[in-house]
Order: structure tokens, then sequence, then C-alpha cells
């Protein structure tokens, strides 16, 4: 019976051991990527705009940052950009908002692949989404050469 046990003891106590060591490391500096959640009173128009992944893996940076390497990088600028308008639903409710979306300003300076990142419902993300779609850019550029780089922008709806 002691046999038994000391064996089950050694295996628990392997197992624990490799798992440990293949577990991923975290990293204090970077933080747990936060899934994107949806507002509870978002709209149907709402529910069209895709929320963000957690983490993105498409090569592009986020927050402004061209990969790693950030020596002769230009951030994108506008050049046109259009108000998002109010719904009729958040006026009558006296509700406002922000919404911050994500997408990839591309070597033409044409918005691409907008997500959310924050929702607010009430149609605000849908409206937030339509106007930053509509947006034109100078293309951010790395050494003079126009580059495709992911950025935010934070669309508030206010009452006045």
């Amino acid at each position: 019976m002691r046999k038994v046990r000391l064996a089950a003891y050694v295996i628990v106590f392997t197992a624990t051991a490799v798992w440990s060591q293949q577990a991923p490391a975290h990293t204090p500096d970077q933080p747990a990527p936060v899934p994107v959640v949806r507002d509870p009173h978002s709209s149907k128009a709402d529910l069209a705009v895709p929320l963000c992944p957690a983490k993105f893996d498409d090569s592009l940076a986020t927050d402004g940052i061209v990969g790693k390497d950030t020596e002769g990088v230009t951030p994108p600028k506008a050049t046109h950009m259009v108000n998002a308008t109010f719904t009729d639903e958040a006026r009558r409710q006296k509700h406002e908002g922000q919404v911050i979306v994500s997408f990839v300003v591309g070597v033409d300076g044409q918005p691409r692949n907008i997500c959310l990142i924050q929702s607010a419902g009430y149609g605000f993300d849908a409206k937030a989404a339509e106007a930053v779609h509509k947006y034109v850019f100078a293309p951010a550029s790395k050494d003079g050469r126009p580059v495709a780089m992911r950025i935010h922008v934070q669309v508030d709806f206010r009452l006045y």
C-alpha cells in the first residue's frame, strides 16, 4: 500500500513540475489582454460592428508603433474627419457615451479592418464605425515610404 501511495505522489509531483515548466511565463510589463465586451444596450446596427480581438496578431502595430523598430516612423495624420451623429434612441433617453474604435490606416490613407475596443451601445458603436469609415488620412511613413499602421480613435457622444 505504501509503494502505491509513494508512486502516486511521485507521479503527481513529476506531472506538476513538468506542467509548471511548460506554463507560459507572466511578464509584468505587459498586462494580460482583456477581451472586449459589448454593451448590453447594443442595437442591431451595433451588433454588425465586429469586436476587436483581445490581442492583435496582424504584425501591424497597436498604439502607434510599427513592429519593434520605431525609428523613422511618422504616424498617420487625419486630413478629413466626419462627426459621428447622435442616435434618436440615445437622445430620447438622454444617454451619452464613448466608443473606442481600432482600425488600420492603409498606405492609401483609407481606414480598414474597423473593430471596437470599447462599446457604448444605444447605436453609438455603429455611428462611430460609420463616421470613422469616412475619415481620410495622410498615411504613416517609415523612412519616407508609406506604411500601414493600426491606430485607435476615441469617439465621444455628448449632449450639449
